[in-house]
């Protein structure tokens, strides 16, 4: 009954999570770069023909278990809240850890950036991002459940782009610019730390509105 009901819900989300790999040979070459990028070189990543196998495996890591989520939810197996929702990304992060370790997908673009800071590797750092894209993922499917079908599709649809914009430029921004900046030790922590800072904001905003969802509820 329940899948009957919601179906559109995850077609619209698995068809988003297609269209969220359009941008990976972009971000894969800015995670990638130590030097300004070349106008030619990032039309080049832009154009990269379209890869439909490597799409399936580069997408469901990221919508997949926000539709798990979503699917307890509706179950009333699993409610919003501040410390469900914090618990919740925690098991993301393990998740995409266990993914990229049996090598199920393509590395996450952060992964490329090799040795950071303060002793974190890039495979946890592209961990937490793409928990993150997730996370916001699960909000978003939870919110829109109830809307028709046109407006569950222009809110659902953009919505993995929009987050990995938001994640990895906005939020990977400083990491990103320090790695462009003179060899230095500083540059780099400064860098990783907004990144971090930036992460974890995103994570509070998006665990303060699954902790309004219970309250409405």
């Amino acid at each position: 009954m329940w899948w009957q009901q919601r179906n559109p819900l995850y077609v619209f989300a698995l068809v988003a999570g297609q269209l969220s790999t359009l941008l990976d040979p972009f971000w894969r070459l800015l995670y990638s770069i130590q030097t300004v990028p070349s106008l030619t070189s990032l039309v080049a990543a832009l154009t990269t023909p379209f890869n439909v196998t490597a799409s399936f495996r580069a997408a469901w890591p990221d919508t997949l278990p926000a539709m798990i989520i979503v699917a307890l939810y509706l179950y009333r197996w699993w409610n919003p809240g501040l410390l469900t929702g914090l618990f919740t990304y925690v098991i993301f992060i393990s998740l995409q850890l266990l993914v990229s370790l049996l090598g199920l997908r393509e590395p996450a673009p952060p992964a490329l950036l090799g040795a950071l800071s303060f002793g974190i590797s890039a495979e946890l750092l592209a961990a937490l991002m793409s928990a993150t894209i997730t996370y916001g993922l699960c909000y978003v499917f939870i919110t829109v459940q109830n809307y028709s079908w046109p407006s569950m599709a222009a809110a659902i649809l953009p919505m993995p782009l929009i987050f990995g914009g938001l994640v990895y430029g906005v939020a990977g921004a400083p990491l990103l610019i320090s790695r462009l900046l003179p060899d230095g030790e500083w540059p780099a922590r400064v860098g990783l730390g907004l990144t971090l800072l930036l992460l974890g904001w995103c994570v509070a905003i998006i665990t303060s509105g699954l902790n309004r969802l219970n309250r409405v509820a």
